[in-house]
């Protein structure tokens, strides 16, 4: 369906073409439109308000509209789901429980909830009680087409964990299989509309977050190479073993015989987790025009790191905003980050990360067992059975079958393609991974940030069953896009229904 209104089409409030609103949304409607702090430039892509369908087109069912003129040329999303009317305390609800539920995520990701021998990550739970809060206030709705996708994606998880029974060396973990489905159930909600313009505050807050992990991340390096403090987990001091997420390198040394330890502003679970998150609230900071020296505290936090992953990310998305939106990129930018990167360059952290530029062609380095071991070795063990190409190995089948940690090889890091192909098969991995696109692209109709996350949890964290950066992307991208309630099963069911009775209109 085309997002540009066609001619003859009537248009109504929320159609303006502008973009702008002229003042902060009334607080008994829909907003007119919440993303003024992008739209210098005309940097906000537009995003149908209205869903229209001509006569002539198969219509959702007889049944959905009823109670509509049958000649219509329209079907609106408004009008079969209306809005509830809210007030200017349900829109402060709602921030502060999207600003709550953001920093459990960020700064509770080491931490679990015991559940027998199964500890639960605190981001999953967060996610699931901002759900069930958001949902009291009228702040939660469900879209139809990803919750399609879901069930069509879960059927065929379901389905090849099944047939990867029957096959020989299969053995299915149910833990793994229900812990994808439930960390990835969450992502067929959306934020209602009148409540879609708290994105930008909720990016500012993201991005100050950051700014304290990033001062953080900063003194933890220096300290340690001025001599004046030596690394310690104050967190795994305090808090009990099995209140912690194990199996992480959350204290990552530079060398045996170099106790420098990497930053990690002792919140995250790795170092390389703190400099993608830094990455990404870079790209934020760039977008809502944040002042110059929060990108460069930000950069400079991400050298504190050591890491290369949040530097190919940030690489990434600059580079594709010098082409999308160069209007983002202001000249005072342009200066902090030649003054950060000029800081960075007169420490031991420049040599470091300039050792790193070449990993991905060297066997057994973070880049290699990163970048090309997952792909190499799933490749191989799709090979080896027919059957995997449809079924996969099973839930859970790639730290026992390919070579990783586990299994006393190297720490290979599988992300969510390989992982889901090997697991469950390629059906069932195209399915999957359509429904993940489909919720980032139709998030937050700003450039540049859905593509970083996708990259982001695509190829860097190895994140298919990391709660805290699934929970990430979805709280940046997918659960600002529209609450569709037109799906592919209606489209379906009327063109049978027409094909069947050729006068239906």
């Amino acid at each position: 369906m085309s997002n540009t209104p066609r001619s003859g089409a009537s248009r109504g409030p929320d159609d303006n073409p502008s973009g702008r609103s002229g003042g902060p949304p009334p607080s008994g409607g829909t907003p007119q439109q919440p993303w003024d702090a992008f739209d210098s430039g005309g940097l906000v892509k537009q995003v149908r308000r209205r869903w229209r369908r001509p006569r002539s087109s198969p219509q959702p069912s007889l049944d959905a509209i009823a109670n509509y003129d049958e000649r219509s040329e329209k079907l609106r999303v408004d009008e079969a789901m209306p809005n509830r009317q809210v007030s200017e305390a349900d829109r402060a609800y709602m921030l502060r429980l999207l600003k709550i539920t953001l920093l459990v995520c960020v700064v509770f990701q080491r931490f679990a909830l015991p559940l027998g021998g199964f500890p639960i990550s605190v981001p999953l739970v967060a996610m699931y009680v901002f759900l069930v809060l958001a949902r009291l206030r009228g702040g939660i709705r469900y879209n139809r087409v990803r919750s399609e996708l879901f069930i069509a994606s879960a059927a065929l998880v379901m389905l090849a964990t099944f047939g990867a029974g029957f096959t020989a060396n299969s053995s299915v973990s149910v833990n793994s299989v229900l812990l994808l489905l439930i960390i990835y159930l969450p992502w067929v909600f959306c934020v209602s509309l009148q409540f879609r313009d708290l994105f930008v505050p909720l990016a500012r807050f993201y991005t100050h977050i950051m700014l304290v992990a990033a001062t953080i991340g900063i003194f933890q390096l220096s300290s340690q190479y001025a001599g004046v403090w030596v690394y310690q987990d104050f967190i795994k001091n305090v808090v009990p073993e099995n209140f912690l997420l194990q199996d992480y390198n959350v204290s990552y040394q530079l060398a045996w015989n170099d106790p420098t330890t990497k930053a990690n502003a002792f919140v995250f679970l790795e170092p390389s987790f703190l400099c993608q998150f830094l990455a990404v609230a870079l790209v934020l900071a760039l977008l809502i025009r944040a002042p110059a020296w929060q990108p460069a505290l930000l950069g400079m936090g991400m050298a504190s790191t050591l890491s290369g992953t949040g530097i190919i990310l940030l690489c990434i998305s600059v580079a594709l905003m010098v082409v999308v939106a160069p209007n983002r990129i202001k000249p005072n930018y342009v200066l902090a980050g030649v003054v950060g990167l000029a800081i960075v360059f007169t420490t031991p952290a420049a040599d470091i990360l300039l050792d790193r530029r070449n990993e991905t062609s060297q066997e057994g380095s973070s880049g290699y067992i990163r970048f090309v071991q997952p792909y190499t070795e799933v490749t191989a063990g799709l090979s080896e059975e027919a059957s995997r190409l449809f079924v996969g190995a099973g839930p859970g089948a790639a730290d026992r079958l390919l070579t990783s940690f586990r299994s006393g090889g190297d720490a290979v890091v599988y992300t969510i393609a390989p992982k889901l192909a090997f697991e469950y098969g390629l059906v069932a991995m195209v399915v999957f991974v359509a429904f993940l696109m489909v919720s980032v692209y139709r998030g937050p109709p700003i450039p540049v940030l859905p593509t970083a996350m996708l990259i982001m949890i695509f190829f860097l964290s190895g994140s298919l069953l990391q709660p805290h950066t699934v929970a990430l992307a979805w709280f940046l991208t997918s659960l600002w896009g529209p609450p569709v309630t037109v799906g592919v099963s209606d489209a379906l069911a009327a063109v049978v229904q027409r094909n069947k009775d050729p006068a239906v209109v």
